[in-house]
């Protein structure tokens, strides 16, 4: 409600501004979400169009340009190099990755979870990259 109080202090050119960069910041998100649906929490997906925006402009076109890990490209990396350790350190589990390696998968019992896990983990993985790449503390007023 505040923001229609304020709205009539605007000039028609200030308010004809704000609506451009308002339907630019739902294009922008728009475009992102629908190219990564698939790579990123499907419960997560509302709450972080609402984020996007809320964001300023520069940072919605950093993530155009951002990429996120694929999950198909990721089970398949598990799948045919999970012994090594390769699928945990690309996301991140550098440590889980290294032991995978030095025990050829954990004896088979790590890769065989990390089959069966590696889909939501890249999920999340690349959620908070996306939210490290949008920092609250550059919102718009």
């Amino acid at each position: 409600m505040a923001d229609y109080e304020n709205e009539r202090y605007y000039s028609d050119a200030e308010r004809e501004e704000r609506e451009n960069i308002r339907k630019q910041k739902i294009t922008l998100t728009d475009r992102f979400l629908v190219l990564n649906q698939a790579d990123l929490p499907d419960d997560k997906i509302p709450m972080l169009r609402d984020k996007m925006l809320h964001c300023s402009l520069r940072k919605l076109t950093a993530m155009q340009n951002m990429t996120c890990r694929r999950v198909y490209s990721m089970q398949f990396i598990s799948l045919i190099l999970g012994w090594t350790g390769i699928d945990r350190m690309l996301l991140g589990d550098v440590g889980i990755g290294l032991l995978k390696l030095c025990t050829l998968g954990g004896c088979g019992l790590l890769m065989l979870f990390d089959w069966l896990t590696v889909s939501g983990r890249t999920r999340r993985y690349n959620y908070i990259k996306v939210m490290g790449v949008m920092d609250y503390d550059d919102y718009d007023c």
